[in-house]
């Protein structure tokens, strides 16, 4: 039964990477970490400049996190259903979907915390 299901093509990166990406966000949205200490977060050099960019990066990627885990289940499910075996492109698909749905989440974080603070860490005020 498990060896039908490993070589079927529901089982595959974007369906697994989806439902860690969709619980990492919620999970981060619930329970947000208390300081850059914790051992779960989304951690980069800006993050962790001052507390304050520490919560906003964490909110934003929690909710960033969550979008891409509905994208990548979405993918993952369309091509378990287009797909009638784990072929290359099946895989090219899955896995690129993954890759990039991860720079997504890095690169859009950063961006959004270089839009909002300055490089002391200091909050920019809208005019």
């Amino acid at each position: 039964m498990w060896l039908s299901f490993f070589h079927s093509t529901y089982c595959n990166a974007a369906i697994f990477a989806g439902i860690l990406f969709y619980l990492m966000g919620f999970c981060i949205h619930r329970f947000p970490p208390k300081s850059t200490k914790s051992w779960y977060g989304y951690r980069s050099v800006l993050s962790t400049k001052t507390p304050e960019m520490w919560r906003s990066a964490n909110e934003y990627a929690a909710y960033i996190s969550r979008r891409v885990g509905v994208v990548l289940l979405a993918t993952g499910v369309a091509c378990a259903l287009i797909f009638s075996s784990q072929s290359d492109w099946f895989w090219y698909i899955t896995v690129g979907a993954v890759v990039a749905g991860t720079m997504y989440l890095v690169g859009d974080t950063e961006w959004e915390l270089t839009r909002h603070f300055d490089k002391d860490g200091k909050r920019i005020l809208p005019e």
